[in-house]
């Protein structure tokens, strides 16, 4: 890709090596001409989860994951050259904790079932659950999805 065609859409201005597009995350407008013909759009935006988890934050912090996938997946819709990938964040916590064996995507198992899950872990694994179903229900016939699901790790 050529340096000069590389964006980054952002709340915040200046905080990229990149040419900076101005986004709110949550509605569509004058940055959707941005993704015509583009190679690859990653999407990481989503409400920091550095914070006390109580109703509002636990309420922002689904709600920006939702809105921002949701919005993407109608300009990705809508836009005569679709970009070819899609990466949206998204969250290993949608998996079971699990110390028997590693979790993956072709043999891991879902998380929130377990009977000694706390209230904590069910929320995430809510929000990892409701991010990938409004990723994955995107019309996107032109765009290849993938769902980073990344983890924290310990050395």
């Amino acid at each position: 890709m050529n340096e000069r065609n590389r964006r980054h859409l952002s709340r915040q201005p200046g905080n990229s090596a990149w040419r900076t597009v101005i986004w709110n995350g949550c509605d569509a407008g004058d940055w959707c001409h941005e993704i015509e013909g583009a190679d690859l759009l990653i999407n990481l935006a989503g409400r920091s989860v550095n914070c006390r988890y109580n109703e509002r934050n636990r309420r922002q912090i689904l709600e920006s994951r939702l809105r921002a996938t949701e919005v993407l997946g109608r300009v990705i819709a809508d836009a005569s050259r679709p970009p070819e990938i899609w990466m949206n964040a998204s969250t290993a916590t949608i998996y079971r904790h699990a110390l028997d064996r590693a979790m993956d995507e072709a043999t891991g198992e879902p998380g929130g079932s377990e009977p000694d899950t706390p209230a904590a872990w069910r929320f995430s694994i809510e929000v990892a659950t409701r991010w990938e179903q409004a990723f994955f229900a995107a019309a996107t016939p032109h765009t290849r999805r993938i769902a980073l699901r990344s983890a924290m790790i310990a050395p």
